[in-house]
């Protein structure tokens, strides 16, 4: 049974006689982007009816009665009870909670009859729909739903990343204008004149947010900057839905985007600061879910209707200037207007600075500005900003260095300038590892339990950050304008400094096993918005450009974990191409990214691309490397992949063979390493023998995969998804061998151990549940196959018991260095 909790625009009351004029009507406002509540759909199998009735008439901003004789007949339960329970909401008429629509001749009782009410009666079931919803897109029939949907408490999904604004000002006439067009249609721009920063877009959309969240299902704020943080955006809100990940962020995003098409309520998905219409314009879903962009911008007309943000007026930002400082000098404050050029985020700092300073006159300010604004900005300054926000931003830095801890609040923000406005963890900045690569002033501030927030306090009180909490615990917010000054403000010698410390930290918390080890990814997930930044303003010399290859290349592998493929090609070449700076020291650094960058191209079957680039690393590596180094084995195997796919299986057998006696020799026959290429040499044994007159072949392919998974079994023990893939490699083998009572033994383990690890919804999985189906058909257990295939999964639960126990059993042997993994969701079953 549907929701019937979150607010909609319309209960739809009707009586079963008059079903088609109800079906036509519903599907004419969910057409037009209306929610309604409507049982043949809300309610399944089993509903029940009165708690639904109950909730979704308290959550209708109105009520629309199908009249005719049968809805008030005496035998019409449920249609009189709706009738009168919207009445009594309403008795006075003066909300418009109860619409009647007339669709036959039938008299109307004396309540009923003074209410205003909508006539169709002799049209089409069709006709009649469009002209009901003609009616109810009338203004005053908006501004009613409007009214009552302004006291209701925002969504149960709501995340916007800004507070509401308790000063906001001069901008009443652009949230009506802007909540005008999204009534209209279903995307909506905020933009400024000349693409000018600091004229308050983000602010605006925020406020809309705050002040209209009422009148959505839920709200879902999105960094729109760069795609990779929009992807993951865009997938915790699927999470945050129900969709489990199946490993490829981007069906993850479509699967997202196809929900919020179904949902009954009417949504909002804000994209801030998004870079053009074409970032976001595949990116953005279909039907009626609304969508406001903000931008610098100005080319978004094609897409959505714009409301483009000037200047305030001086009179506005004169009278911001008063009421924010509690002053009575008019004069003064019409000057200090005229001077900050109408620029709200201009107008707030000057406001956060003048209020506790009562012995500074709006004129003082004004001169500084004047002088900060004549002063010659720093060798290198490139920031595309306005100059009275600079000036304004600099008064506050420099009034920063004159509170206790200031100098330590400024190096916070120095080494944030490179990194990304939306969100940097507190918890970053004191990282262990930082101490190696911060300043040391720093380093030793942020591991004192004092001064950073004495630090964080002197900031907060100019306005220069917000603080909020994260999943990482707090969470550091900026304005980008302000690291962008920031940056040019402290010249060359200090951007070189703090941009290097930026990079280097970053780079060395990302963690190195990211495309094997899912425990890391919500680390990486959240450092991904500080790619970007670092690779535009950190210097690229030296120990830093080393350090921006690394988290290049980390990230790449990020991304192609995800499912994100072309944007992990995308950082892979660019990490080597800064490889190739530096090759000439250091070669197998250029080896490794060529090592990746090849494992990009073969996952999007480029292979003639592929081989080329893990050429070239062999002819950097075998040279430089011990014979039998295990980053040589690592680039034979990824090699012998490339001729398997293209069917050359004797210099794949070379290539494999030559890489498995390296992990035997370096990693011991008990590894994981050793096993991952027995397993490869399985797998390559079994296409091989499905080329004529090979079929000999088979009982290589028999023999490796068997020793791989008793291998793996002792290194990763039984609950780990490389055991489940040996299970799974094992079952499609019995299954060729015409075994299906081991083929359906093999699958069952492969699948209890995903399911244990709470992985039901990865590809693998799926592809098992298809598979085990198909074998328990075979071996004569039908019934098992049509619970599996029904969701039932009822019979895979002992096993996934033993999974477990034999699991603990393993981790008790070496509890040191084992563990159990993420918990189970069979645990509390048990």
């Amino acid at each position: 049974m549907a929701d019937a909790k979150a607010p909609r625009d319309f209960f739809i009351s009707f009586n079963s006689a008059d079903l088609a004029f109800a079906e036509a009507i519903d599907a004419a406002l969910r057409a037009e982007g209306f929610s309604t509540f409507y049982h043949p759909r809300d309610i399944g199998p089993g509903g029940n009816v009165p708690i639904w009735m109950d909730e979704a008439l308290m959550n209708s901003a109105q009520t629309l009665a199908l009249y005719s004789p049968d809805y008030t007949k005496d035998k019409a339960v449920y249609s009189k009870a709706e009738l009168y329970a919207s009445f009594w909401q309403d008795p006075t008429g003066d909300k418009r909670k109860l619409v009647p629509v007339v669709l036959r001749a039938t008299t109307l009782t004396p309540l009923m009859a003074m209410l205003s009410r909508i006539d169709v009666k002799g049209l089409t079931p069709a006709d009649a729909a469009a002209h009901v919803v003609r009616r109810l897109k009338a203004r005053d029939e908006t501004e009613s739903r409007d009214r009552w949907r302004a006291g209701l408490p925002l969504p149960k999904i709501f995340n916007v990343l800004y507070r509401p604004n308790p000063n906001f000002t001069g901008r009443f006439e652009a949230l009506i204008t802007l909540h005008q067009s999204l009534l209209a249609r279903t995307h909506a721009a905020i933009t400024a004149f000349a693409g000018m920063g600091g004229i308050g877009k983000t602010t605006l959309a925020a406020e809309y947010c705050h002040r209209f969240g009422g009148l959505y299902g839920g709200m879902w704020w999105i960094r729109a900057e760069q795609e990779p943080v929009m992807l993951a955006d865009l997938q915790a809100l699927g999470e945050k839905l129900g969709i489990a990940s199946d490993g490829n962020i981007e069906a993850d995003v479509r699967a997202c985007l196809d929900r919020l098409k179904s949902l009954p309520e009417q949504w909002l998905l804000v994209y801030d600061n998004a870079a053009n219409p074409d970032a976001v314009r595949k990116w953005l879903p279909v039907g009626a879910v609304r969508c406001l962009i903000t931008s610098r911008n100005t080319e978004f007309g094609a897409i959505a209707p714009v409301t483009r943000l000037d200047q305030w007026p001086n009179e506005v930002t004169a009278n911001y200037l008063l009421t924010r400082t509690r002053r009575n000098d008019a004069a003064g404050a019409a000057r200090l207007a005229t001077r900050l050029g109408g620029l709200p985020l201009a107008a707030e700092q000057a406001a956060v600075y003048l209020s506790p300073r009562g012995g500074v006159s709006f004129d003082d300010y004004g001169s500084e500005i004047a002088r900060l604004i004549k002063q010659p900005r720093p060798a290198g300054a490139t920031g595309d900003y306005p100059d009275t926000v600079y000036a304004a931003f600099v008064k506050s830095l420099e009034t920063v260095r004159l509170i206790e801890r200031g100098e330590i609040a400024l190096d916070i923000v120095r080494l944030c300038a490179f990194l990304s406005p939306d969100g940097v963890d507190l918890a970053l900045l004191s990282d262990a590892q930082g101490k190696e690569v911060l300043p040391a002033a720093l380093a030793t501030a942020m591991a004192d339990k004092f001064v950073p927030g004495d630090a964080l306090a002197a900031l907060t009180t100019l306005s220069l950050l917000r603080q909020e909490s994260g999943p990482a615990g707090t969470t550091l917010i900026f304005h980008r304008l302000l690291l962008e000054i920031a940056r040019d403000w402290m010249g060359e010698d200090a951007r070189d400094l703090w941009g290097g410390a930026a990079v280097r930290l970053v780079s060395r918390v990302c963690p190195f096993e990211v495309y094997s080890n899912l425990a890391n990814w919500p680390v990486c997930a959240r450092l991904m918005a500080h790619v970007a930044p670092l690779e535009a303003h950190a210097p690229q010399t030296g120990a830093a450009r080393k350090a921006l290859d690394r988290l290049l290349n980390q990230a790449g592998l990020y991304l192609a974990a995800r499912g994100d493929r072309e944007g992990g090609l995308a950082l892979a070449e660019r990490s080597m191409a800064l490889a190739r700076l530096t090759a000439a020291d250091e070669p197998l650094s250029l080896a490794t990214s060529l090592n990746n960058l090849a494992l990009r191209y073969t996952q999007l079957g480029r292979l003639e691309d592929a081989e080329k680039a893990y050429r070239e690393a062999l002819e950097i590596q075998e040279p430089h490397l011990a014979a039998n180094d295990p980053s040589l084995a690592i680039t034979l195997s990824n090699l012998a992949e490339v001729h398997c796919q293209r069917n050359d299986f004797v210099h794949a057998e070379t290539l494999f063979l030559r890489a498995a006696e390296i992990d035997k020799d370096v990693h011991g026959t008990d590894s994981a390493e050793y096993a991952t290429t027995l397993s490869n040499l399985g797998a390559l044994y079994g296409r091989w023998s499905d080329v004529p007159g090979q079929l000999a072949r088979r009982e290589h392919e028999e023999e490796y995969k068997i020793e791989a998974f008793t291998v793996t079994r002792v290194a990763r023990g039984e609950r780990h998804p490389e055991t489940a893939i040996r299970h799974q490699n094992l079952a499609v083998l019995k299954a060729r061998l015409g075994d299906w009572a081991s083929a359906a033994s093999e699958a069952t383990w492969a699948l209890a151990t995903y399911l244990s690890l709470d992985l039901g919804e990865h590809p693998n999985a799926e592809i098992i549940v298809r598979d085990l189906a198909h074998f328990w058909q075979q071996y004569d257990q039908p019934d098992k196959a049509e619970r599996l295939r029904s969701g039932d999964i009822s019979d895979l639960l002992p096993v996934i018991a033993q999974v477990e126990a034999e699991h603990r059993a393993w981790v008790a042997k070496n509890p040191e260095n084992r563990h159990f993994g993420p918990p189970s969701p069979f645990a509390s079953e048990r």
